[in-house]
């Protein structure tokens, strides 16, 4: 008798909902069909930070893609020690990984950190250009504007609560920003918002290609709250144990990805209506990666 043909291991890969992080899964999908011994399995689109991280940890998933600056502040173990030095930060990300059972491979170039977003107009009127000065506005008692925060951003230590208490806005002024037009809103919401001038001020992700607007302008952090965020191809340890070249067929798709081509791409996801699987191909294709 001969050898029967191994069949190939399910190798499932998923990612949170919006749409960056789709377009992340859809990468990953599609750049990891030539990979032997695996037959990939698309579960894109579902769960959270911490429902992926728990699924891939313990083997429901195989793979998601998860940023640096997520997994340090958000996930197990949580640490509360600020690192804005990218390098450091994921080593020691992947160092609180390995230890959990899960493999992060060098992240992406580009930082999808949050900002802090204002309309342009509003921004040459007030003289507020940074964070810091955002603050000295709001603790002056000017706060006759309008916010626009996500729930995610609003909601998370790391957030909107984070930032107010490091740039030192005391509780009194936080307080009355809040009474007035003060809205807690989806992703993408905020800049319609912006655009209807409705609120002055919104949050944001640095990746965002509404960002690539002259209407608006992004206030510095110039104090370095935000932490990095890279996103890292985040991996159950016993399936890259399994098959190595997993991450290999990601390293030129990851390296290749910085912000100006995450905008790229998100763009035609966000503003062109392209679907995300298409984008990730296409992109692929550009590349040169077959999948």
């Amino acid at each position: 008798m001969g050898r029967g043909t191994e069949e190939p291991s399910n190798v499932r890969v998923g990612s949170k909902s919006f749409p960056e992080q789709r377009v992340l899964g859809y990468l990953a999908y599609h750049g990891l069909q030539s990979v032997e011994g695996i037959q990939v399995v698309n579960e894109i689109g579902y769960g959270n930070s911490r429902e992926n991280w728990e699924a891939t940890r313990t083997g429901i998933k195989d793979l998601y893609w998860e940023y640096t600056g997520t997994a340090w502040s958000r996930l197990p173990p949580r640490r509360d020690e600020r690192i804005t030095d990218p390098d450091r930060l994921y080593r020691l990300v992947s160092e609180d990984a390995r230890s959990q059972g899960v493999r992060m491979a060098p992240p992406a170039p580009f930082s999808n950190g949050y900002v802090l977003i204002a309309d342009r107009d509003w921004s040459e009127r007030t003289g507020v250009t940074t964070i810091s000065e955002f603050a000295t506005h709001v603790g002056s008692g000017d706060t006759d504007f309008g916010v626009a925060l996500n729930e995610d951003f609003y909601h998370r230590s790391d957030g909107w609560s984070g930032l107010v208490e490091y740039y030192g806005i005391g509780s009194e002024s936080k307080e009355t920003l809040e009474s007035g037009t003060f809205i807690i809103t989806s992703v993408g919401i905020t800049y319609e918002l912006l655009s209807d001038d409705r609120v002055q001020v919104a949050s944001g992700f640095d990746t965002d290609p509404q960002l690539e607007s002259r209407s608006f302008v992004t206030l510095r952090d110039d104090r370095e709250y935000f932490l990095p965020y890279q996103p890292s191809p985040t991996a159950h340890a016993p399936t890259i144990e399994e098959h190595p070249g997993i991450f290999d067929h990601l390293r030129p798709i990851v390296s290749a990805l910085d912000k100006p081509t995450i905008r790229r791409l998100t763009r035609r996801v966000i503003m062109e209506d392209e679907s995300p699987s298409t984008v990730a191909r296409s992109y692929l294709n550009e590349i040169g990666v077959v999948g």
